[in-house]
This record gives C-alpha cells, sequence and structure tokens, in this order.
C-alpha cells in the first residue's frame, strides 16, 4: 500500500501512484552538422505526479486535497511548503514540496469515484542548495567595489611609484619640455 503524507496529514483513497520526475536538460550545440555536442542546463526540481481514486461517498477527501493545495504561508503569501512522507520521495532524497501545475478531479461513473491528480515540486533541492552555497562561497571571496578603490587609492599614495608610472612621468616632463620650447618661438 502506497502511503503519501504532508505534514503528517496523510492523503486518503485508494490506487494511489506516485511518478517522479527528474529533468536533466541539455541544448543541442550541433548547429546544422551531425555533432552531437549538447550544453548542460543544469538540474532541475524533482516533480512528483500523483494520482489517486476517491470515492463520490468521501467527498471530504477531496476537499481536503483542494485546501492543502490553496493553503499559503502566513509570513510570504507563497504556497505553504510540505515535510513529504512517501517511500518514492525518500528514494529520490525529496523532504519538502509544494503544489504546482493543477489539480484535477475526473469523474469516474462506473466506479462512482473521481480519478485525482496533482502535482508536487521539490523545494530546496540538492543541486539548489548547493549551487546557493556555492554562490555564498564566490561572494564572500570576492572583494566589494568600494573597497578595492580605496584600498587601490591608499596604496598609491603610500607605495613607491612603478616602473610604468615612473616611464609616464618621464614623458611628460619631455613633452611638457617641448610645449614650452614651441611656445617660446
Amino acid at each position: 500500500m502506497i502511503i503519501l503524507s504532508l505534514n503528517g496529514t496523510e492523503i486518503k483513497g485508494y490506487g494511489i501512484k506516485v511518478d517522479c520526475e527528474f529533468s536533466l536538460p541539455e541544448s543541442d550545440l550541433s548547429g546544422k552538422s551531425s555533432s552531437t555536442a549538447t550544453a548542460e542546463e543544469g538540474e532541475k526540481a524533482c516533480r512528483l505526479r500523483v494520482s489517486l481514486n476517491i470515492k463520490y461517498s468521501d467527498a471530504d477527501d477531496l476537499k481536503s486535497i483542494k485546501l492543502l493545495s490553496m493553503d499559503k504561508d502566513n509570513d510570504t503569501g507563497t504556497r505553504k511548503i510540505y515535510n513529504i512522507d512517501n517511500q518514492t520521495a525518500k528514494a529520490f532524497g525529496i523532504r519538502q514540496v509544494k503544489f504546482s501545475d493543477k489539480l484535477t478531479a475526473r469523474e469516474l461513473d462506473d466506479a462512482q469515484a473521481w480519478l485525482v491528480s496533482f502535482v508536487l515540486i521539490e523545494h530546496q533541492s540538492i543541486s539548489e542548495k548547493v549551487e546557493s552555497l556555492k554562490i555564498k562561497e564566490n561572494e564572500a571571496k570576492a572583494v566589494p567595489a568600494d573597497d578595492k578603490v580605496i584600498s587601490e587609492e591608499a596604496s598609491a599614495t603610500t607605495s613607491q611609484p612603478t616602473w610604468l608610472e615612473n616611464v609616464f612621468a618621464y614623458l611628460d616632463e619631455k613633452l611638457a619640455g617641448e610645449d614650452s620650447a614651441t611656445d617660446e618661438v
């Protein structure tokens, strides 16, 4: 029996199926040649496509799923993030999800039930966390622009001129001497 619960609330129904999609998109770099060159476009968050049946007599179970999908975070006003308990989610290392795309319920008159389907998207995937840490590390290594300018100005006033600065100073002197000589004529 497949179990699916979000923040401890069990999704009730029968015939539950959870399919996981893990996207690894690539762009074709071959142009019009027969090359197989591609460019990786990163790892995208996993999507869990859930389908189940809910009997007409258990309409409150369908309402419960709808309310979960509509629930918002009070602080941010965005869709609520749920801790998920499901064997497929565990196998893919998914711990948190939020509702995405759409929630559908199709009537199955012969079974006196609804065929319910919805999509849960992974929140804070491992790839996303790794990328975020790399960005933070690079920001820590980078010197703020204002500090760099200040340090360059400070070093210019306290250090000896470089050989290039000496060459420019010499040329400026010589050119200034030639300009004053031509002005006298």
